[in-house]
C-alpha cells in the first residue's frame, strides 16, 4: 500500500470512501490503484481528480453498482474536491481493449453501470508504469503486456478526430468552445497542454504529466510560442496572475500554438509512415 505518498486530503478521501465500501462488503475490491496526474506527479487539488482503478474478481451485480452509486454520493457531498474518478473491473480485464466488456464507473458525479470509459492504451499504460497501489500486488507486476505501436497508433488517431475537432470549433468566431477559450483559462490549458502531452508522446514514447510535456515544449519549439505555454503551466500549478494583458492575444496564440503541434505532430506520423 502506497497511501504514504499521497497528499494528505487525496489519503483522507480514499480512507474515508474505503471505510464505506468495508461497511457494506470488504471484500469487494480486491485491488485500487490511482493512475492520471496524481500517479505522474502532477496533481491539483483543484483541477485534478483522483482517478481509480478498482479491480474485483468479478463482475459487480446491481446491488453492488447500487451500493457504490450511494458510496460515491456520500463522498462528494462531504469532499467535493478532489472527485473520484474511475473503473470497477475485473482481474482479466486489465490490459484489454477491443475484445473488453462493459464495465461500471463513476464519472462527473454520475454512476454509470455499464460502459468503457477510459478504456484505451494510455490508461494501461499509465496503471502498469506509475500506477500507485493502495490495495493488491504492484501495479508493474500485473498479469499484462503493453503494446506501444497501438498506443501510438490510438494518438494519432485521437490527433486527427478530437483535436482536429476540439481546435476547428475553437477557431470559430462564435461557438462554446471558442468563448471557452477567450474567457476561460481552464479552457486554454487544456487545449495547450493536452495536445502538448501527446506531442510529447510521440516524440519521446513515455507517458508526462501536463506541465512536464508543456516545460519539454519549451525547450524546443518556436519562442513565439513560450509564453502561452508558460501560461497554461502557471495556471496547472496555481498561479493565477495572467502573464497576457489581453484575452484576445491569449486566445490567437493558444490557436496559433495548437495549429502548430497539430502539424509537428502529423509530421511525424508521416515519418513514421
Amino acid at each position: 500500500m502506497q497511501l504514504d505518498k499521497l497528499d494528505p486530503r487525496i489519503r483522507q478521501i480514499i480512507m474515508e470512501y474505503f471505510t464505506l465500501i468495508n461497511l457494506y462488503k470488504p471484500d469487494l475490491i480486491e485491488g485500487f490503484y490511482i493512475y492520471g496526474s496524481i500517479a505522474l506527479g502532477d496533481y491539483s487539488l483543484v483541477l485534478s481528480d483522483i482517478d481509480f482503478i478498482a479491480v474485483s474478481s468479478d463482475r459487480l451485480t446491481n446491488e453492488d453498482v447500487a451500493m457504490l452509486r450511494e458510496i460515491h454520493d456520500k463522498i462528494r457531498k462531504t469532499y467535493p474536491a478532489p472527485a473520484l474518478e474511475g473503473i470497477y473491473v475485473t482481474w482479466d480485464d486489465l490490459g484489454k481493449l477491443s475484445e473488453m466488456e462493459p464495465y461500471p464507473y463513476y464519472h462527473e458525479g454520475q454512476m454509470n453501470a455499464s460502459g468503457l470509459f477510459e478504456c484505451n492504451p494510455v490508461t494501461w499504460h499509465e496503471l502498469k508504469t506509475c500506477g500507485i497501489n493502495v490495495l493488491g500486488p504492484a501495479a508493474n507486476e500485473l498479469h499484462y503486456e503493453l503494446d506501444w505501436n497501438q498506443l501510438i497508433a490510438l494518438m494519432h488517431q485521437n490527433l486527427n478526430t478530437y483535436w482536429l475537432g476540439w481546435i476547428t470549433q475553437s477557431s470559430k468566431l462564435v461557438s462554446s468552445k471558442s468563448l471557452a477559450l477567450l474567457f476561460s483559462i481552464d479552457a486554454v490549458e487544456w487545449g495547450v497542454l493536452g495536445i502538448t502531452r501527446l506531442y510529447y508522446t510521440l516524440r519521446m514514447h513515455q507517458i508526462a504529466s501536463k506541465a512536464q510535456a508543456g516545460e519539454y515544449a519549451i525547450g524546443i519549439v518556436p519562442e513565439r510560442w513560450h509564453l502561452v505555454l508558460q501560461e497554461s503551466i502557471n495556471h496547472r500549478r496555481g498561479i493565477k496572475k495572467s502573464l497576457y494583458r489581453s484575452v484576445w492575444r491569449r486566445r490567437s496564440d493558444a490557436l496559433g500554438y495548437m495549429n502548430y503541434i497539430l502539424n509537428e505532430c502529423r509530421k511525424l506520423e508521416d515519418n513514421r509512415a
